[in-house]
């Protein structure tokens, strides 16, 4: 049987993420990643972790081991909501729905939002996972510039009275304005309030993604942890997850937004998994009961912020003068540029061969503009001694490319 002609529009509208398509390249143990962004897992608090896991099945198995409501186990919503009412988030528990982390998050948005065609603005550059869930839904991606401050707001006026004029369906903007994903970049104060303003003035719904938060580098005075969403709620939907701060196995996020857009994503929720996991919200919620969840993150923020300055200066030693990369304040990923002309994605395959050394090709994460000189490297994975060796390795590998054009 033929199965492939069955298929919806929808399933060949379908997108390999492009940083998944490199698991063949990067399973070698040998290869020294900056690719996958992933949390370390020396982070993950497993001995607390498992006594919580214990407590939930002695004292509340009957619960645990059931299904539960669409919108997810209510006392881990309840802690959800008050650390986003310490931000200045006014969802409650009953206004917060959990999710299998913020990837399912954008799903669910997506499924409620878009038609084919739609249009979608994005930050250039944007998270991958994004694109591909918004190519799910045959919605239509446009670029608008992000500066080091935030976005470039001319650009997305000009843009959006553009595509509305040529009869466009504009329907919302995609960002990540706390150490984007792929660029490090952080939203100054200012830029969100502005921004803020900008998609009232616009007539857009702002879907903003805050995984990466939690994860300053700096003193809380020098950056804005209040999100978008406390200066305009009614046109925002706010995604987090416990990926990046706690447990990335356990595949738990959520949604806070206007309770008409909140209840058709527990409707499409319902089709897609009846509820989230009962079990993992209740072995989270035992250990925030039970845990200084504050003392974690710091320690984490100390963790992070040690594997970065060990990146940097080793790329500030062994790069090329002429590559370009970001300084983050906090996050995952630094993200480099290449002298122009030169392709990342084309070099990659040679330099895991010749150095066992490994990045993601930034192009796409890149909706409008050359996107190929681009890459993005992750301080998370390996340890101090691999990041500076896999830097020197880099930074050699590179400047015999640069010497042989």
């Amino acid at each position: 049987m033929d199965v492939a002609a069955l298929f919806s529009k929808d399933a060949e509208a379908f997108q390999p993420s492009a940083i998944r398509a490199l698991a063949p390249l990067l399973n070698d143990s040998s290869v020294i990643s900056f690719a996958a962004g992933v949390p370390n897992p020396e982070t993950f608090p497993a001995e607390a972790l498992r006594e919580a896991a214990d407590r939930v099945l002695r004292d509340l198995p009957k619960r645990a081991l059931q299904y539960d409501v669409t919108r997810g186990y209510l006392p881990l919503r309840e802690r959800v909501a008050a650390r986003g009412a310490a931000l200045g988030l006014a969802a409650t528990g009953g206004e917060t729905l959990l999710t299998t982390g913020s990837q399912q998050a954008l799903d669910l948005a997506a499924r409620v939002l878009f038609d084919p065609g739609d249009v979608v603005l994005v930050e250039v550059p944007t998270y991958v996972g994004a694109l591909v869930t918004f190519a799910a839904r045959r919605a239509r991606p446009v670029g608008i510039v992000r500066t080091a401050e935030g976005i470039d707001l001319a650009h997305l006026r000009a843009t959006v009275s553009r595509l509305r004029g040529e009869g466009e369906r504009v329907k919302a903007l995609y960002v990540i304005p706390n150490f984007q994903n792929p660029s490090g970049l952080a939203m100054t104060r200012a830029a969100k309030d502005a921004l803020a303003e900008a998609v009232a003035e616009l007539d857009l719904l702002l879907l903003e993604d805050d995984p990466y938060g939690e994860l300053s580098f700096g003193n809380p005075e020098s950056f804005d942890r209040t999100p978008v969403a406390v200066r305009q709620p009614g046109r925002t939907v706010y995604l987090g997850s416990f990926s990046k701060t706690l447990a990335a196995g356990f595949r738990v996020g959520w949604m806070h937004g206007p309770e008409s857009f909140l209840s058709r994503a527990e409707l499409a929720q319902q089709a897609v998994a009846l509820c989230p996991s009962t079990f993992t919200a209740s072995v989270l919620e035992s250990y925030l009961a039970h845990n200084d969840y504050d003392a974690h993150l710091e320690s984490l923020r100390g963790f992070y912020r040690t594997r970065k300055n060990v990146l940097l200066a080793a790329l500030g030693e062994h790069f090329p003068k002429a590559i370009a990369y970001s300084d983050p304040a906090g996050g995952l990923f630094t993200w480099a540029s290449l002298p122009a002309g030169m392709n990342a994605a084309a070099l990659l395959p040679r330099c895991v061969a010749e150095t066992k050394t490994a990045y993601v090709p930034g192009a796409s994460f890149v909706v409008e503009g050359d996107g190929t000189p681009f890459f993005r490297m992750t301080y998370a994975k390996e340890t101090a001694e691999l990041l500076a060796e896999g830097a020197r390795r880099l930074g050699a590998f590179f400047a015999r490319e640069m010497e042989s054009r």
